[in-house]
């Protein structure tokens, strides 16, 4: 085999291994109230809508929260003492076999939340399934985190949102566990901001290990 031809083998296994790479990209749209930000230092409890109040796996997902609002100086607390609550939905839905291409459902920004003590409906997390494509099937992944003022809400009996982030990832996996890692991480990436438009954030293998060791 001459060096060229060599050569040629070790650039296609490179560029194979490449393609190969897990990558995970993940969309977000941060909203926040410009009015109020989100207060700096203060104390907080991580609590679940009524999509996933009774999902045993819950603190699982809260625990990832809590590092991230460790991290940013918050501290944790109980519901009836916090501050902010910080609300969190996640589903996992299966499209219907799609071209490659296709824009995703859009997510639910609407809704109320339920849990305990905060009352009133659900976030309503987007099931529809795209019309058309015929290739392969995908599943549509979010995970939603919304921070409210709880004495500003308990005060005037009306929910007072100060962000919602909301992620979406589109991909042949609906392993949820495995992504919120990363939802999460783009989420808070842009917390108490107002994204132009929906971000998106390309994770690497390298970065997706991280995230998953850390949580």
């Amino acid at each position: 085999m001459t060096r060229y031809v060599r050569s040629a083998v070790v650039w296609g296994i490179l560029l194979f291994c490449t393609a190969c790479a897990e990558t995970v990209t993940v969309q977000v749209t941060g909203t926040g109230a410009s009015a109020d930000p989100i207060p700096q230092r203060a104390t907080y409890a991580v609590l679940p809508t009524s999509e996933v109040a009774k999902d045993p796996a819950f603190p699982e997902y809260a625990q990832l929260v809590s590092t991230k609002m460790d991290a940013l100086g918050y501290k944790k607390t109980g519901e009836r003492s916090a501050q902010l609550g910080v609300f969190l939905a996640y589903a996992s839905t299966e499209d219907a076999p799609t071209s490659v291409g296709m824009q995703p459902p859009p997510m639910s920004a609407g809704g109320g939340m339920s849990a305990s003590g905060s009352g009133g409906g659900g976030y309503g997390m987007a099931t529809g399934t795209p019309a058309g494509g015929t290739t392969r099937l995908q599943y549509t992944n979010q995970l939603v985190i919304v921070v409210l003022d709880l004495k500003k809400s308990a005060a005037s009996g009306a929910k007072a949102e100060l962000w919602r982030g909301e992620t979406m990832n589109r991909s042949n996996s609906n392993d949820l566990k495995a992504l919120a890692p990363v939802m999460v991480d783009a989420a808070f990436r842009h917390l108490g901001e107002t994204t132009s438009g929906s971000m998106r954030h390309q994770f690497t293998e390298e970065e997706i290990g991280k995230l998953r060791q850390d949580r």
